[in-house]
């Protein structure tokens, strides 16, 4: 196991010193105070809650968000009735005709045999939750308002990255594994349809290993992809596609030191990135984005 850790590793290491780096400006926001919150998997801005972040736990917790503040502190708890949390992977945010909306993504597959032995992937889009304004952190409960059932045009595939492209109306997936396996898939982003089966379509075969997290900036212009070590930026020119983006070079960002750093998410201006890894009391990191 260690000398396949190292060759992974290496796989890493190749591909980032063949991309234009770049040293960013990176602070510490806060620690993420709250017990529960012990195995940050995903991350997603609030629209309307500006500065604050959605966070969910991996798989073994309740089908839940929590909303936290810049001060690490706990705002809300909102369960997502009528929702499975088999494997949450991570989450995004987005806004379509000014109504804010989140995306959880249930996709991890591990052993790529979910809808065999395991439920198939799902992803539930629903409007943000309103607070209540109360003197404690309140605990409410929603019901996404679209659930999608998902495979892959080529199978089962391990995915710890989901995204919106609002501007292109499409969802957009990035699996992990190693960087010659690695798929960027789409499908289109419908929000009238309550129940939907999905195949998401390979568009890109990038050379990215072992990808933990992916956003989109809100103009629908730059990809943020994250792994435990280090990240990418991938910029679309407004009349590419994400299959034509990954055509160009992207540029490696380094992303602060994380425990097991899963998450990654832009602010609502997109001019900087989020980050929180797994484990209790973890650091919420702010990063700057670079001007291309």
């Amino acid at each position: 196991m260690p000398s396949q850790f190292l060759k992974l590793t290496a796989w890493l290491l190749v591909l980032l010193s063949c991309l234009p780096s770049r040293c960013e400006d990176i602070s510490q926001v806060a620690i993420v105070d709250d017990e529960r919150i012990t195995e940050s998997s995903g991350l997603a801005a609030s629209y309307l809650y500006p500065g604050c972040v959605w966070i969910h736990n991996d798989s073994g917790d309740k089908p839940r968000l929590f909303l936290v503040d810049a001060n690490g502190k706990t705002k809300a708890v909102v369960k997502i009735d009528d929702a499975d949390d088999f494997d949450w992977e991570d989450m995004c945010s987005f806004k379509i005709k000014d109504q804010p909306w989140l995306l959880i993504g249930d996709i991890g597959d591990n052993g790529r045999k979910r809808g065999d032995k395991d439920p198939k992937c799902r992803l539930y889009l629903l409007h943000e939750p309103v607070i209540p304004n109360t003197k404690q952190p309140p605990s409410i409960d929603t019901k996404p308002a679209v659930r999608i059932t998902l495979e892959y045009d080529d199978g089962p595939e391990d995915c710890e990255g989901v995204a919106v492209d609002a501007e292109r109306q499409e969802i957009l997936l990035l699996t992990k594994s190693l960087p010659q396996k690695c798929g960027l898939y789409t499908i289109p982003l419908e929000l009238d349809d309550a129940k939907q089966k999905r195949k998401a379509k390979r568009i890109a075969r990038p050379f990215i290993p072992f990808a933990t997290g992916l956003d989109i900036s809100p103009d629908g212009r730059t990809m943020a992809i994250g792994s435990m070590l280090n990240g990418m930026l991938v910029r679309r020119q407004p009349n590419e596609s994400w299959a034509q983006a990954f055509g160009h070079v992207g540029t490696a960002i380094n992303l602060p030191p994380r425990k097991q750093g899963e998450t990654i998410c832009f602010d609502i201006t997109g001019k900087s990135l989020f980050l929180n890894s797994e484990g209790p009391r973890q650091p919420l990191w702010r990063l700057e984005i670079p001007t291309p």
